[in-house]
């Protein structure tokens, strides 16, 4: 009980680091609930589509369910850690921060690492993956990408392992959570830029060919952010800066970067069992879309430009007939000019 130990005056630094796993502990709560919702709308979707669509989508709920499991285990166990550290030991020597520190080992704080740890394996794996899918299945395009997960992946196992350890701290993980939450967020970073700038191209390239309603389905700004996990970067951005400078927020930003390791792979399922997020066939369309109007556009464009300059000529003092035939045979050569197109790639 709190009385297990003598009071244990508190420093305003203290104060502030409470505050901060106060904080993110909270949030870490509210989104889960937001996970929570996330999922059962993607299986709510998915159950009253066609038997064939929900046969494709079975991958992307069992991947979903891992997922709210897993987030779940983080929030069960931080609930714990905060009776243990504020009421049931609020005294300890050092007080409640002194607590969180030399309980690292411990089963709760072991199962909120691991839940985090996994579910960053299954994030950024997502997010390589659905890269791969806007990128056309473009091999070349992950090289770089699969290296990095990997680091970052095996990084994370091996934190988790030494968290686990007797006699383990914060402090003696440090060099490895570091290493892991870098390359994890370096990875985020490149693949949310890789997906924006492809969804940005491709919504300048379809902006004539799709109607405006599948066109804003697509390549909506909502769509660009949920589908590049462009929140779940920023955040990790977050991590980084303040664990570097070794600020009290830091510990609410990871807690944050925690959650959201879940929730934004579960709002890309969401948008996949919506029908409005990418898949192999969706790219297909589109690109055979851009194909077909490309040719039409260049057509439209050439025959103004004809029309311009014959309303030019006709606007201008008479000319010889030979000059007229001259003019004809021009026009002839801009009309077959317009037959040889080139298919501009998306890639």
């Amino acid at each position: 009980m709190s009385d297990a130990f003598p009071p244990s005056p508190a420093t305003p630094i203290d104060i502030t680091l409470e505050h901060s796993l106060y904080i993110g502990n909270t949030i870490t709560s509210i989104l889960f609930g937001v996970n929570i919702f996330a999922f059962f709308a993607s299986v709510y979707c998915i159950a009253h589509r066609s038997s064939d669509y929900r046969k494709g989508q079975r991958f992307y709920v069992a991947y979903g369910a891992m997922l709210l499991v897993l987030v779940m285990l983080q929030v069960i166990s931080g609930g714990l850690w905060g009776q243990y550290m504020w009421i049931d030991n609020r005294n300890f020597p050092g007080g409640p921060l002194a607590y969180y520190g030399a309980t690292q080992n411990m089963w709760w704080s072991v199962m909120a690492f691991a839940g985090g740890a996994v579910a960053n394996i299954l994030g950024d794996g997502l997010l390589v993956y659905r890269c791969f899918i806007i990128w056309d299945s473009q091999w070349y395009i992950i090289a770089l990408l699969v290296p990095i997960y990997l680091a970052s992946s095996v990084l994370a196992i091996m934190t988790t392992v030494e968290t686990a350890l007797p006699n383990s701290s914060f402090a003696g993980t440090t060099h490895l959570i570091m290493p892991w939450v870098s390359l994890s967020v370096g990875l985020n970073i490149i693949v949310t830029s890789m997906i924006c700038f492809r969804l940005l191209r491709m919504r300048a390239l379809i902006k004539g060919a799709l109607s405006p309603e599948m066109s804003g389905v697509y390549t909506s700004i909502a769509a660009i952010l949920i589908e590049s996990a462009a929140p779940f970067t920023i955040i990790g951005i977050g991590v980084v800066v303040t664990q570097a400078r070794n600020t009290s927020v830091g510990l609410a930003f990871a807690y944050i970067w925690g959650a959201f390791c879940s929730l934004s792979p579960q709002m890309i399922i969401l948008r996949v069992s919506m029908g409005h997020g990418w898949l192999k066939e969706t790219v297909k369309e589109v690109n055979t879309a851009i194909v077909f109007a490309e040719p039409a556009q260049r057509h439209a464009q050439s025959h103004q430009s004809r029309m311009t300059a014959h309303t030019m000529s006709t606007d201008s003092s008479p000319i010889s007939p030979r000059m007229a035939a001259n003019k004809s045979d021009v026009s002839v050569k801009m009309d077959m000019s317009t037959a040889d197109v080139q298919v501009v790639s998306l890639v």
